[in-house]
């Protein structure tokens, strides 16, 4: 036998006891381990075994990780990547929007609802812009389907957030555009407005829009609204329609029956100030029952309506209140009453608009007054006017003398522009 080997057929076998436990090693060395019946030895490959299921889902998760978060990544990246393209497309329109504007003279430029929309967005926008000023002319000049309502309607909108500033210059575009189609978003905001500044504004749009339809929202806007310049605004609305109107006596009854039924004393003045832009004899009747008021404040409503009535046939009542009325503020009062009246623009006969002037003016008694007076005549070039400035040459206040020389000087300059032949004549008498 040679060094190394080992002589397996003279080693004698050697057998576990028989109580050894199932795959226990031979202590001796070389001796060869028996093997372990199948049945008793528990596999570490069983089918769903918690070791196996561990693994593989803990792989799964993993991987369903990944691709959730790269899902997001790329809605988030193509969100940005379109919301891109859309804002250079809307600089782009826009941009060419405002080009259309550079020549002051543009008018009636067709639009599209796509374009005033992007128009009335940037327009809102609180970034400081240089061409908000275009942006509002461009949208005074659009034209196209619906674009008055839709421009009133966002304006009016106070879930469109803006300042009140940007809001009232919405309004005035509005304005500009005149269109009747507006009317409903005006008079609704009016209502409404959270803001007295952009409410009058919205008013002021009205005022040439307005139709008998929307008096009895006007007329609640006076009875209900506290702020005092809204109930003037809405009153200036009526006194507008008033005048435009051919159903005179309708809006003279619902404004006497809201004067009736006023239930606050705010609301009271101004319907009763309301009562001249109508006129009649019902309101003449209520007019002088409050001139005799023991109120002040009834009593310079009463004025004003007079002041603004929509004939000539109260103006001597005027005068003679103003004549027997002791109290100097009343007086004064009663006299800028009498001035703003002259000062409408009305068709007169040539006799009774110079009594009228005349008659005044021998009321007027303060420096103020007779200024007032040589300023309003200075627009007139009839004889009567000169011969009634040339009595305040002679005035004690220089003043007063003063400014009627200045103005017979213009009045004669006017005359012989608007008469050229009258300077020829002067001269060969």
């Amino acid at each position: 036998m040679s060094p190394g080997q080992i002589n397996l057929s003279s080693a004698p076998a050697q057998v576990a006891p028989t109580g050894a436990p199932a795959g226990t090693v031979a202590a001796n060395p070389g001796q060869v381990p028996t093997a372990t019946p199948a049945a008793d030895t528990p596999s570490t490959f069983i089918s769903g075994s918690t070791e196996t299921s561990s693994g593989s889902g803990g792989s799964n998760a993993a991987k369903i990780t990944i691709a959730a978060v790269l899902v997001v990544a790329i809605v988030f990246a193509g969100i940005f990547v379109l919301g891109k393209t859309l804002t250079n497309k809307r600089t782009k329109t826009l941009n060419s929007l405002l080009v259309q504007v550079a020549d002051k003279g543009a008018t009636k430029l067709p639009t599209t609802q796509e374009e005033v929309e992007i128009l009335l967005g940037e327009a809102k926008s609180l970034k400081n812009r240089g061409d908000r000023e275009a942006i509002y002319q461009r949208l005074l000049v659009a034209e196209g389907n619906n674009l008055d309502e839709i421009i009133a309607q966002f304006a009016a909108n106070e879930n469109n957030k803006m300042t009140p500033d940007i809001r009232v210059k919405f309004f005035q575009v509005v304005q500009g555009r005149n269109s009747p189609k507006a009317l409903p978003a005006l008079i609704d905001h009016a209502r409404n407005a959270s803001k007295p500044e952009t409410a009058g504004a919205a008013l002021k749009a009205a005022r040439k829009l307005a139709t008998e339809n929307d008096l009895k929202d006007l007329l609640s806007i006076i009875q209900f609204n506290e702020n005092s310049q809204i109930q003037q605004d809405a009153k200036r609305v009526i006194m507008s329609l008033a005048e435009r109107s051919t159903k005179r006596s309708e809006i003279a009854t619902a404004i006497k029956s809201a004067y009736e039924s006023a239930t606050n004393e705010k609301s009271t003045v101004v319907f009763l100030e309301l009562l001249g832009s109508t006129g009649g004899d019902s309101a003449a009747s209520i007019v002088k029952t409050a001139l005799e008021s023991e109120d002040k404040k009834i009593r310079i409503a009463a004025l004003a309506a007079l002041g603004s009535w929509a004939d000539d046939t109260q103006f001597d009542a005027l005068l003679d209140y103003m004549t027997s009325e002791e109290d100097d503020t009343l007086r004064r009062q009663a006299f800028a009453q009498a001035f703003q009246f002259l000062q409408k623009d009305r068709d007169r006969d040539g006799l009774a608009l110079e009594d009228m002037w005349k008659d005044l003016a021998q009321e007027a008694a303060t420096e103020s007054e007779k200024i007032q007076i040589v300023n309003g005549l200075a627009k007139i070039v009839e004889d009567w006017a000169f011969a009634v400035v040339e009595f305040f040459l002679e005035d004690e206040n220089d003043k007063v003398s003063f400014r009627a020389e200045k103005a017979l000087d213009f009045m004669e300059t006017k005359r012989n522009r608007l008469n050229p032949d009258r300077g020829d004549d002067d001269e060969e008498e």
